[in-house]
C-alpha cells in the first residue's frame, strides 16, 4: 500500500503548494483512490509535482461537505471524468462558521455554483 499526503497546511515536500484543506492518494494492490479534494485544483498540482497520475484514480471518497475536503471535485471529474465518487448522504448540506460578532456566519459547504457529478453514490 501507499499513502501520499496531496495536499494539507503546510507544504510538505518542496515545490508542493499548501492548502488550508486534505487531500490523499492511496494506492494498493487493486485500487487507486483519491481521499478529498482539497479545497482547489491545487490537488491536481501537486498530484503532477509528486508523480501522481490522478487519470488512474477509479474511486473518490468525500469525507464529508465542507469545501477545504471537497472543493477540488470538479477540477479532478474535469480531468478523470471515470473515478466512482462516494461521499456522505448529507455532504451538500447547508455548512456555516463563525467568524464572530462583526463578521458573523460564513458558508464553508461545498460551492453551490459547483454540483457533484450525477453519478455520486452516496
Amino acid at each position: 500500500m501507499r499513502i501520499l499526503n496531496l495536499v494539507e497546511n503546510e507544504e510538505g515536500v518542496p515545490g508542493c503548494e499548501a492548502a488550508h484543506g486534505l487531500s490523499f492518494y492511496v494506492e494498493t494492490q487493486n485500487h487507486k483512490l483519491l481521499f478529498d479534494t482539497s479545497p482547489s485544483e491545487v490537488v491536481l498540482r501537486n498530484a503532477e509535482r509528486l508523480g501522481v497520475d490522478l487519470t488512474a484514480v477509479d474511486t473518490v471518497i468525500l469525507s464529508h461537505g465542507h469545501y477545504d475536503h471537497s472543493g477540488g471535485i470538479l477540477a479532478f471529474t474535469s480531468f478523470n471524468p471515470n473515478a466512482k465518487i462516494y461521499l456522505q448522504h448529507n455532504a451538500g448540506g447547508e455548512f456555516y462558521a463563525f467568524d464572530g460578532e462583526d463578521k458573523g456566519f460564513r458558508y464553508i459547504g461545498i460551492d453551490k455554483r459547483r454540483s457533484v457529478p450525477a453519478r455520486a453514490e452516496s
